[in-house]
């Protein structure tokens, strides 16, 4: 029983694309269910499928760069289209505006009433006030991962429920004083029983973490299993329990524990194995798994090179949004196709002081714009990356000599 859409994220690629995936991101993790589009499939039937999420959603999120809302007077402009749809249903509609933003001095009438919601100003300084602003204070959509909404699905017979408040209970959360671990691994089982491949998994990724640390046995209440067993004997058992868990999930196509299971045997120096895992649940376009075996065909590790097929698999799984993919993706396409390795990796800034430090570099020696160079290594050093601080100084040197170059001549 899938939960629907909770928000819908309205953007423009031009200058907005960014900020929304960071956006889905950090209130996916928050618990919500949320809807990003791609805009290059607007087309035919994805038209309406558009539609049919901002009708499922309880908020739509409006992503507002600068000159964002120029184009509306076109009245066949997506986000046009997709604001007056959400107005017309009279969702909660909430601008989130980002620096530089104005509003035009006329809206089209479909969408004029825009300008007059309650919003947020978002930016890198200050996103995560503006989250915390937005959940409290402006949506309408509460968390799927509640404990008082998963309950309340436990009680109508969802077995997805029981995964999740498992998840839940496991994880804690701000609603929870303390883990129920115990508590977890039951409704995992009993989920598990029901059918629901997650929650097998979940036991399996229970049973891996009871072998790496024994003493969790008690935190989950499932000590009687390795009771008056020897250390070895005791992780053996729970290392079995964990690959059969994964094995059977497996059997059915659920592709994470086909990705598990190829983890294990790379954990186990077994990489051929690996390999055909990674293979398998590749095929059933697991962002993971594309860039796990991206990165075997990169390097030649029990597959024949494959720098074609590798550079393919991480762009897939980049689409999909898995942040390693992202960089591995952009990272093969630095001496390829400058353009898309820089589009790639902005992707990551404020989420991979590495990406910041390669942009740099592309800027300081391919595209010779020392001025972006100096901000990317700057946002590297900013954040963490210390070799980042050489860079930032001999780019602040040459630009420095430059300008007293073109001032002297």
């Amino acid at each position: 029983m899938p939960y629907p859409y909770q928000i819908f994220i309205s953007y423009r690629r031009d200058g907005g694309e960014d900020l929304a995936r960071l956006m889905k991101y950090t209130l996916t993790d928050r618990g919500f269910k949320v809807f990003l589009d791609v805009e290059s499939l607007r087309a035919g039937r994805f038209n309406e499928a558009l539609f049919e999420r901002i009708a499922e959603c309880t908020d739509v999120l409006v992503i507002l760069p600068p000159n964002g809302l120029d184009r509306c007077i076109d009245p066949n402009d997506w986000v046009r289209l997709e604001v007056a749809r959400a107005l017309q249903l009279e969702k909660n509609v909430i601008p989130i505006i980002m620096r530089n933003f104005e509003f035009p001095k006329t809206l089209p009438e479909d969408i004029e009433s825009l300008q007059h919601m309650n919003g947020i100003n978002a930016s890198n300084e200050y996103f995560d006030a503006a989250i915390e602003k937005l959940i409290s204070r402006l949506l309408r959509s509460t968390p799927l991962n509640s404990e008082e909404h998963l309950l309340r699905e436990v009680k109508e017979g969802n077995i997805s429920a029981m995964n999740d408040i498992g998840l839940l209970y496991e994880l804690g959360s701000e609603e929870l004083l303390q883990k129920k671990m115990q508590g977890a691994f039951a409704f995992y089982e009993k989920s598990a029983k029901s059918g629901n491949l997650g929650a097998l998994y979940n036991l399996g990724d229970i049973y891996e973490k009871c072998e790496k640390d024994l003493s969790l046995v008690y935190d989950y209440g499932i000590e009687e299993i390795i009771f008056q067993k020897s250390i070895n004997e005791a992780r053996e058992i729970l290392h079995n329990r964990a690959v059969d868990c994964y094995t059977k999930a497996a059997e059915k196509s659920f592709a994470p524990a086909i990705y598990r299971l190829g983890n294990l045997a790379e954990d186990s120096l077994d990489f051929k194995k690996a390999v055909e895992f990674y293979e398998k649940a590749a095929n059933l376009n697991y962002p993971a798994a594309q860039n796990a075996l991206g990165y075997y065909k990169m390097k030649g590790i029990k597959t024949d090179i494959d720098i074609k097929s590798a550079i393919i698999l991480y762009e897939q799984a980049a689409n999909a949004g898995y942040l390693p993919a992202i960089y591995n993706y952009a990272h093969a396409m630095e001496s390829r196709d400058t353009k898309i390795a820089i589009e790639f990796y902005e992707r990551l800034i404020g989420l991979n002081p590495r990406a910041a430090f390669n942009l740099a570099h592309i800027y300081e020696c391919s595209i010779h714009d020392l001025r972006c160079a100096i901000n990317y290594y700057r946002i590297a050093y900013e954040e963490g990356f210390q070799e980042a601080e050489e860079g930032l100084k001999r780019c602040q040197d040459m630009l420095w000599q430059e300008i007293n170059y073109k001032m002297e001549n």
